[in-house]
């Protein structure tokens, strides 16, 4: 079957009730839903989610396709709820010149000085973090992981930790994000959350004003101009100051569980990561606070093919302003567009073996001087470093692509360091050790019950 000029429709699954039942498959298990469409369809399918038509693409022709394209998928098509919840000054919902202020307000919270900058808090943070862990004996990682995260990036972003309260009151935000309905008690809940949180972020603002603390995003927002000239409002240095904690807490919770996850049998794995952090003079707790002390191409490795193997979502959804072509099927205007990174995650044409765990792929072949020796014996050594822009985009793609992607793999780089010099082994309570129980929407993220085993290193 073709259109009237001579493109093919979207591949979808038809049937009746088929939009109200594919918009509850995917809720119900997002990862297995794209991966079964893409076993059927190919990269590039229709479907239906959140109750709207979307098109869903993958691989490197449609998503480069997507990039090209953007000019026309550009209007936020984000959940009614996640919409209301995430605010105007939101840059997932922004685009055009408002979209582009935004973005270069958020360049300079993630420069590389800055960077430097948050290393101490972070490496103490993990110190903390795994030690407390070693000495009881058993975790609840994502819970501990989750509140961890909130008070790492409050400290650096707001100047000072949460309360119980504020914890209480980003995790109910997070969880209204993608709520069915902006009836729904879980949206109300939302947003109380968020009122809190941005009248908690006006009051850090005042303290930063009087000296009284040191915010990174009141510092940089505070000379931030929008995309008229002016000065962001104090309204909207809260929010965004809201915003960048919630970004940062679950996404990096997230991949720091994946990670001990993946290598939680893979005694190897540890090995190595101690020898590369030995190399690097990061065995003492007080170690290195420079950048280039912490660029461990292993341990780069080991959080990105965790990042793959276990992405914590799918892509964003725009909306098409007008009929589009994309790999030959036609797309009319009105229609959801997603680049979801899951599927090239699993094509064998971009990651030879996809469902192995292989850290090597993600580095270098080695120099002469190099005494590890990571890449032996991998015949696809570096492949990944290798692969366009549109093979791999854990942070979104396009315009509206995670700014902040940088923070998160060096805060998972410290935490792994100090895991692996803390903890010498791990695993799942014996109660759990078949399935692991997940929160799927809208992170994937291990269930607060879930809980690991720990033996101390030391």
């Amino acid at each position: 079957m073709s259109t009237t000029n001579g493109l093919r429709p979207l591949p979808c699954r038809t049937g009746p009730l088929i939009g109200v039942r594919e918009s509850i498959a995917y809720l119900r298990d997002p990862d297995g839903f794209i991966a079964e469409r893409h076993q059927q369809f190919g990269p590039v399918f229709g479907t239906t989610l959140f109750f709207r038509p979307t098109a869903v693409l993958g691989g490197p022709e449609a998503v480069e396709q997507f990039i090209r394209l953007e000019s026309s998928i550009s209007e936020s098509a984000l959940p009614p709820a996640f919409t209301a919840l995430h605010t105007a000054d939101g840059a997932l919902n922004q685009a055009g010149e408002k979209h582009r202020s935004t973005l270069r307000g958020y360049a300079a919270l993630f420069s590389p000085s800055n960077l430097e900058s948050y290393l101490p808090g972070i490496n103490r943070s993990m110190v903390r973090f795994t030690a407390d862990i070693a000495q009881r004996g058993s975790t609840s990682i994502a819970l501990e992981a989750k509140h961890l995260c909130l008070n790492l990036y409050a400290e650096l972003f707001a100047g000072e930790s949460l309360t119980t309260k504020e914890i209480e009151a980003f995790i109910s935000y997070n969880d209204a994000l993608l709520s069915l309905s902006k009836q729904l008690p879980s949206f109300r809940r939302g947003e109380k959350a968020l009122a809190e949180l941005q009248q908690s972020m006006h009051g850090r603002l005042e303290k930063h004003r009087r000296g009284e603390l040191d915010g990174a995003c009141f510092r940089i927002f505070t000379d931030n101009l929008d995309e008229h000239g002016q000065p962001w409002s104090d309204e909207r240095i809260a929010t965004a100051t809201v915003l960048m904690v919630w970004g940062a807490y679950i996404e990096v919770a997230s991949l720091m569980a994946s990670c001990l996850i993946q290598t939680r049998q893979r005694p190897d794995v540890r090995d190595r990561i101690l020898k590369e952090a030995a190399i690097h003079n990061l065995e003492k707790p007080a170690s290195s606070s420079h950048l280039a002390a912490w660029d461990l191409p292993f341990v780069q490795g080991v959080l990105r093919e965790s990042l793959r193997l276990i992405p914590p979502a799918g892509g964003g959804f725009r909306l098409t302003s007008e009929d589009i072509e994309v790999s030959g099927y036609s797309i009319p205007a009105g229609t959801v567009v997603t680049a979801d990174p899951r599927i090239g995650n699993s094509m064998s044409a971009l990651f030879p073996e996809p469902q192995s765990f292989t850290p090597e792929r993600w580095m270098r072949d080695p120099d002469g001087n190099n005494n590890l020796n990571p890449t032996r014996g991998c015949p696809f050594a570096g492949s990944a470093l290798r692969l366009p822009k549109e093979g791999w985009f854990p942070g979104g793609i396009g315009k509206h692509g995670c700014p902040g992607l940088p923070l998160a793999e060096l805060s998972v780089r410290v935490f792994l360091v100090r895991w692996m010099q803390t903890i010498q082994n791990w695993e799942g309570a014996s109660e759990q050790t078949t399935a692991i129980p997940y929160t799927l929407v809208p992170i994937r993220i291990p269930t607060d019950a879930y809980r690991l085993n720990v033996v101390s290193a030391r």
